[in-house]
């Protein structure tokens, strides 16, 4: 016990060893007075104050939403927590109603500065696409896709979900724990599905006009009655020689 606790811990009250290199071990409760900076590096806030700071932006985004018409109109390409993706001209409309600042609280700014994006396939939640006109002239690309790594999208897979065709690529395992053999790396391979209908799980499929509209209620669902869906159905995980549609 003395060499274990020279050696790896000074609080170690006692210690079970399991294997060569793992031990079950029990330490002592260290008491420490938290100062204001101490505080600081910890998560110390309530839950509810996160709840409040995330209704709180709702409002503000909803004074943008209001002075574009966006709810009853669709004005909005899309749409995150903290971020609308709108037409030039809304954002002329914004600047007039003094929404528009670099530097004010509550206010808005365009991210891409003088530039702007002049192609977007905007196809799901957290799924997107963007070719931006910076002021310099030059384009650049701003891909977004949960659940697929940077270095593996490309264009190609964007356009291919658009015109309603699925898409899948190979990736690592993720890293698992256990109590008897730690952290364990993987070397197996898993196939992730992303469905061609991603889009239609909340929302109808384009009109004339290429708006997807909301669904009013369930009967307009354009799924087999027996279907079940959730917020992110797009995404399966294919295991080897296993059948992703089930």
């Amino acid at each position: 016990m003395k060499n274990f606790t020279a050696n790896f811990d000074s609080r170690v009250k006692t210690y079970e060893k399991i294997n060569d290199t793992q031990y079950i071990v029990e330490t002592e409760i260290e008491e420490k007075e938290i100062t204001t900076e101490d505080s600081k590096s910890k998560r110390l806030t309530p839950s509810h104050l996160g709840s409040f700071v995330l209704s709180h932006s709702k409002k503000i985004m909803n004074n943008f939403i209001h002075v574009i018409n966006g709810f009853y109109k669709p004005e909005i390409y899309y749409t995150d927590t903290d971020s609308l993706y709108i037409s030039s001209k809304n954002w002329k409309k914004l600047n007039r109603a003094g929404l528009v600042s670099e530097k004010d609280y509550c206010k808005g700014k365009n991210d891409y500065g003088d530039g702007g994006i002049i192609c977007g396939l905007y196809l799901a939640p957290k799924v997107k696409y963007n070719i931006v006109l910076t002021s310099d002239g030059v384009l650049k690309e701003k891909k977004t896709f949960k659940g697929y790594s940077n270095d593996k999208i490309s264009v190609e897979d964007y356009v291919q979900l658009a015109s309603g065709h699925d898409v899948s690529n190979e990736f690592n395992k993720p890293w698992e724990k256990s109590f008897t053999n730690g952290v364990v790396i993987p070397n197996d391979k898993q196939t992730k599905v992303f469905r061609s209908y991603l889009n239609n799980v909340k929302r109808k499929p384009p009109n004339s006009e290429g708006i997807m509209y909301p669904y009013n209620d369930k009967d307009e669902y354009s799924f087999d009655e027996n279907y079940e869906f959730d917020d992110f159905d797009y995404l399966s995980n294919q295991e080897e020689n296993e059948d992703c549609f089930k």
